[in-house]
């Protein structure tokens, strides 16, 4: 068996999963809208300039976040966005669970992890993430 193989075969599946598909479709709508792509790169480069002020040691201030909530809240009223968020949503859940799925196989992970996983599953529950949740 040849590992590469079935990993193209595995990335295969994963390009006709639904949430994948999903996702690309999403992401190809909010390209077709200027407005929704200009909002999506300012929420982006907020989020990117506050992960670089954590991994430079410095504390996200409250402020910061309530600006980043409120900018969320803002950009989620667009329709085109707020479809692209649940669909990315939808897939870092599925990507999650293939990394859990992999992560077990090769014994990365305790049984004790086995067990909690069990109880809580891993693939989210609500369609729309919110910074700070």
């Amino acid at each position: 068996m040849d590992v590469r193989k079935k990993a193209q075969e595995l990335a295969d599946a994963i390009v006709n999963a639904p949430e994948y598909q999903r996702f690309i479709t999403a992401r190809e709508e909010v390209n077709k809208h200027q407005a929704a792509q200009v909002m999506l790169q300012d929420f982006q480069n907020k989020q990117l300039e506050l992960h670089k002020q954590q991994m430079e040691g410095k504390p996200v201030t409250e402020s910061q976040e309530e600006q980043l909530r409120k900018l969320y809240e803002v950009i989620s009223v667009n329709p085109y966005i707020r479809d692209l968020f649940e669909a990315e949503f939808m897939f870092s859940g599925l990507m999650l669970e293939i990394n859990d799925i992999l992560s077990k196989a090769l014994k990365l992970k305790d049984d004790d992890d086995e067990s909690e996983s069990d109880e809580e599953d891993d693939r989210p529950t609500t369609k729309l993430w919110t910074p700070g949740s």
